[in-house]
């Protein structure tokens, strides 16, 4: 959970607590509809910190899930990467620009031509 949540949380937990002994006064001072809207009140404050911590908590959880998939997605690449210059470094042998003109074959290369 980030700060700016967590501080949003016990916000909302610190304000439902206030109107919860705001109900209870005017409950005890005869004010029922006081005490009603400030109840509804207090359950709307504790919802919206219930709201708040688990919408952090899915916050969190897609940050993760994105790592992940960075991380593998890099690894992917790096596997095709690795597998693209294998074959270019087996193929490389007889190319033109290579540096032995096409001349010295490497010992796994299939269209080495062997003098006779």
């Amino acid at each position: 959970m980030t700060r700016t949540a967590c501080i949003l949380c016990w916000a909302y937990l610190l304000g439902s607590g206030l109107t919860t002994y705001c109900a209870a006064a005017s409950a005890e001072n005869h004010a029922p509809e006081y005490a009603a809207g400030l109840g509804t009140v207090t359950v709307l404050l504790v919802t919206a910190a219930v709201r708040e911590y688990i919408a952090a908590d899915e916050r969190r959880a897609e940050a993760v899930r994105a790592e992940r998939a960075a991380r593998l997605h890099g690894q992917v690449a790096t596997r095709g990467m690795r597998a693209t210059l294998a074959n270019l470094h087996q193929d490389a042998c007889c190319d033109l620009w290579w540096p032995s003109c096409g001349l010295q074959h490497a010992s796994t290369c299939k269209t080495q031509r062997r003098s006779v």
